[in-house]
């Protein structure tokens, strides 16, 4: 009521890792006159921002409903197949994800630069990533016949900028970062800003003097990310992770949980262990007493072939692993000889066998198969670990994980290989705390970091004298896809209509105003609107859009700013006309009031998502 009435409205989001914080907001709409005019900025009607009503779609989140809501809401625009224009209102988004990034990166240290886009090769040649990386990498050739490469990340350059500028130990640690561009050639580009060809990055890169300083660092920046995705208020999971063609020992990925996220995650129901499914470790099935099923035998066999470009089989081993269990093609590629522009392919040569003995015998038979069965090494099987406890026979009785141990069978040397070699999923027993079971979740990748170790120093010659020792410098990088987690929180956080809606803090705007009657009483709102503090912030000061676009119809307007997906919407309506009272429309993600008691009786109530009060 705007004849000086208080209106209390308690204001909740859920905060990630499942934490849950109250809010406060004291929205006082008793009207004084105010000479304050409306920054140009904040009148959608100087902006450019071409909306349409967004198709219906499948009622489902999805990565194509999540693009076309943004197209039709006018945050992106689409020139070529994974290339996107960031329009006004996305780039308002993108501004927020980046500040509250450079201000958790500035509290660890981290130190911004811009480094090129347009990158030589030459660095590239001497880590070996220019041959691994492949198709990928864009390149181009300039006017002097030199050829150019579009940088897809920067570990390359920002090594050899270090090199030629630090030459002390009292320089280290370093943590350099940067915002740019980057540019990838996807085989199919998809899913809008998800997975496209270029897009918006920051990543830091650390240098330390030491592996324990190092890691250290690592455990630092891995607390400061958590911090930043805290602040941007999407739910989200940490996962341990494969470093994939970044190299190094540890890694880490952030994921918003999203059930039409391309990545899936496993994690324990006990210990709380969380991995990628490409990186997961699970002992095998369970029975329904909750015990690992060691009296199963049975098992599958597999041939895990390395292939050039034209599918000729060059080597090729053994791979055995519990029964309904696939193969991990990127565990084992790690343990063949591959090597650049080579593959490595997976046939299946039989199931249910009765255990390892019997499944190195089938795959001695299927051999002969083979156009050079000599390529297929039959004495030295991937026997997966989990195994061991299963009676596995011969192979399976003296071994640990990840060693070899020779036995004599038949005149045959045999020395079966052990490791995690099956993709773990949903039901398996958890490795890290036994008593566990691995549940399966979808998610967007949004994060990762990396413990590089000397792979790009040793590569590049980056050495630091430390306590009369020469060594290699010890680094880490520390990805996070800008662009991504635009386009991820807008499909985690809508309400299942098509429509948007954003979290508080990265909203484009915090609260818009929309006046469909008594327009000239806009600037006392806005003013009021500006001075409403959450939680002891001014979050609506300078953070409000005026709907001042008369000219369309209310209709269309209303359906407008709900498409748009601002956390708050003040309405000067037909209530407004007659008592002088204003519609406000609270569309936070995770709001958890059912009903909220205000001044005078009035009540607030809703259905988690959209909430009226008058």
């Amino acid at each position: 009521n705007l004849k000086g009435q208080t209106m209390v409205v308690g204001l909740g989001y859920r905060h990630a890792g499942h934490k849950a914080r109250l809010l406060n907001a004291v929205l006082f709409l008793g009207i004084r006159r105010h000479s304050t005019g409306i920054p140009q900025s904040s009148r959608l009607s100087w902006m450019f921002l071409p909306t349409n009503k967004a198709s219906k779609g499948d009622g489902k989140p999805s990565s194509s409903n999540t693009t076309d809501m943004l197209t039709k809401a006018g945050y992106i625009h689409q020139s070529s197949a994974g290339i996107y224009t960031l329009m006004p209102m996305a780039q308002r988004v993108v501004d927020k994800i980046e500040r509250i990034v450079d201000e958790e990166m500035g509290r660890v240290g981290g130190q911004k630069l811009s480094m090129p886009t347009l990158l030589t090769p030459d660095n590239w040649i001497k880590t070996g990533r220019l041959e691994s990386t492949g198709d990928e990498l864009f390149s181009l050739t300039d006017r002097r016949g030199s050829t150019m490469i579009l940088g897809p990340t920067h570990e390359e350059e920002i090594t050899e900028m270090v090199k030629s500028a630090v030459t002390s130990h009292r320089r280290y640690p370093l943590r350099l970062y940067q915002t740019t561009r980057k540019f990838r050639d996807e085989t199919r580009p998809r899913a809008g800003l998800l997975r496209g060809r270029e897009f918006v990055m920051k990543d830091m890169y650390s240098f330390d003097v030491t592996k324990d300083r190092a890691i250290e660092t690592f455990r630092t920046l891995e607390d400061a990310y958590r911090k930043c995705f805290d602040r941007i208020g999407v739910p989200y999971v940490v996962a341990d992770a494969d470093s994939g063609n970044i190299g190094g020992s540890l890694s880490k990925e952030f994921h918003f949980v999203s059930d039409s996220g391309e990545d899936t995650l496993l994690e324990c129901t006990h210990c709380g262990y969380t991995a990628n499914e490409e990186r997961a470790q699970g002992t095998g099935s369970r029975t329904e007493q909750g015990v690992a099923a060691g009296s199963d035998r049975l098992v599958d066999v597999y041939c895990a072939m390395v292939q050039d470009s034209a599918k000729v089989t060059l080597a090729a081993r053994v791979v055995v692993v519990p029964r309904d269990h696939k193969p991990s093609v990127l565990k084992i590629t790690k343990a063949l000889p591959t090597k650049p522009k080579q593959n490595t392919a997976i046939a299946h040569i039989g199931s249910g066998l009765d255990g390892v003995d019997a499944a190195v015998e089938v795959a001695g038979k299927w051999r002969e198969s083979l156009p050079n069965p000599t390529v297929l090494d039959v004495a030295a099987p991937l026997v997966d670990s989990c195994l061991r406890d299963m009676g596995a026979g011969k192979h399976g009785s003296v071994h640990s994980a990840g060693q070899q141990q020779k036995q004599q069978d038949g005149g045959l040397t045999e020395a079966a290989v052990w490791g995690d070699w099956h993709v773990a999923q949903s039901g398996d027993a958890c490795s890290e705390c036994r008593h566990g079971v691995l549940q399966s979740r979808r998610s967007i990748e949004v994060g990762h970091i990396f413990y590089l170790g000397d792979k790009y120093s040793r590569a590049m010659d980056l050495c630091v004298l430390y306590e009369g020792k020469r060594d290699f410098v010890q680094m880490g990088c520390y990805g996070l896809g800008i662009s991504r987690i635009l386009q991820a929180a807008a499909e985690c956080c809508h309400s299942g209509k098509q429509a948007l809606q954003w979290p508080l803090s990265i909203a484009p705007y915090a609260a818009a105003v929309l006046p469909l009657v008594a327009a000239e009483r806009v600037p006392e709102v806005y003013a009021q609107l500006s001075e409403i503090s959450l939680g002891g912030v001014e979050v609506f000061r300078d953070n409000i859009a005026v709907d001042d676009r008369d000219h369309l119809r209310p209709g269309f307007r209303l359906n407008d700013i709900e498409l748009l997906g601002f956390p708050v919407t003040v309405v000067l309506g037909k209530r407004f006309a007659s008592a002088e009272e204003v519609e406000v429309q609270l569309r936070i993600p995770g709001l958890q009031l059912s009903t909220a008691e205000l001044v005078d009786g009035i009540q607030l109530t809703g259905d988690k998502h959209d909430y009226r009060a008058y």
